[in-house]
């Protein structure tokens, strides 16, 4: 009897087994926890920089780097993303603590969201992030000749737009450290619009124009349209900066994310400049895939290795 039922499971199962094989895995899309505390030391709200003449509304950043290492680290400055009007530094911290652990020291700034100030308060924030690394790089072991910037989504947008503008000091702002360089050696763009005058985007926001719950892309541009003359679509998007001065760049998307399509007229741009670019693409994932577990060290991967590769010791 004891036989029987053995076989009877064995042969009831073998079906189900078979359906699993047969069956794609489901890609595991959680959330990665910022619990990757081994080899790293983590510094939270670090002021980096005033924003107003009165030195009343100050930003801060969170630090992760290595707890050893043999000289100065390359540094990565990250930008978070939430459509400039949401999000936090906390958002980046795993991913922040992934690169750490290979050896980057990595700066993950606050900057002012639309609900506070449209564009270009944000840039002006990211470059006094940038300029801060630079004059603070010996002190937390980093090399202040190689930094890159790096974002998702909106903060890929603002990644991008911290390369694109390397010499061009109007985007400067008035924040601290203004003697000091806010130009970077390398950048990774994650699913960030490198021009605001896409189709999918200008369909976009004429939908959403007039309506009460409003645009992101309307709120970060100041309640401006695309088709009205100010030129802010323009002057926002990293495009239109993008000169000599570039450094190399990373783009990674998500195959179910309009892979490659936002880079398409920055990457003509980039071939005529004869500046180098990649492009990465992650298989099955979804806006925002840097941060669920199927893509996250993936995404390490390929931040790791092109760095290694463009900003050498």
């Amino acid at each position: 009897m004891k036989h029987f039922l053995i076989l009877l499971l064995t042969l009831l199962a073998a079906p189900l087994l078979q359906a699993q094989e047969k069956s794609p895995a489901t890609p595991d899309r959680s959330r990665v926890k910022p619990d990757m505390h081994e080899g790293i030391i983590q510094e939270a709200h670090i002021m980096f920089t005033y924003v107003d003449e009165k030195k009343r509304r100050r930003l801060t950043l969170d630090l992760y780097r290595p707890a050893e290492a043999k000289g100065p680290c390359p540094a990565i400055v990250l930008f978070f993303g939430g459509g400039w009007q949401n999000g936090r530094p906390g958002i980046f911290a795993g991913l922040a603590q992934g690169l750490a652990q290979r050896g980057y020291v990595c700066v993950v700034p606050a900057y002012r969201l639309s609900g506070e100030k449209p564009f270009p308060a944000a840039v002006h924030d990211g470059k006094a992030a940038i300029r801060w690394t630079r004059k603070n790089a010996r002190r937390f072991n980093a090399d202040p000749e190689r930094i890159a910037s790096m974002g998702g989504s909106a903060g890929g947008h603002l990644a991008g737009f911290m390369a694109a503008t390397n010499g061009i000091k109007r985007f400067e702002g008035k924040g601290d450290h203004r003697d000091v360089s806010s130009d970077v050696q390398a950048a990774i763009v994650m699913c960030g619009p490198m021009t605001l005058l896409l189709p999918h985007i200008i369909e976009r926001v004429e939908k959403a124009a007039g309506k009460p719950e409003g645009d992101a892309i309307i709120d970060f541009m100041g309640g401006a349209l695309p088709d009205q003359k100010t030129g802010i679509y323009i002057e926002a998007s990293p495009l239109t900066h993008l000169n000599t001065h570039t450094p190399p760049m990373l783009f990674i998307d998500g195959e179910f994310d309009r892979p490659r399509s936002r880079y398409t007229e920055f990457w003509e741009k980039m071939d005529k400049l004869e500046i180098p670019h990649e492009f990465v693409m992650m298989p099955k994932a979804p806006h925002p895939f840097w941060n669920m577990r199927q893509w996250f060290i993936p995404t390490v991967d390929a931040v790791d290795t092109f760095l290694k590769k463009h900003l050498p010791e």
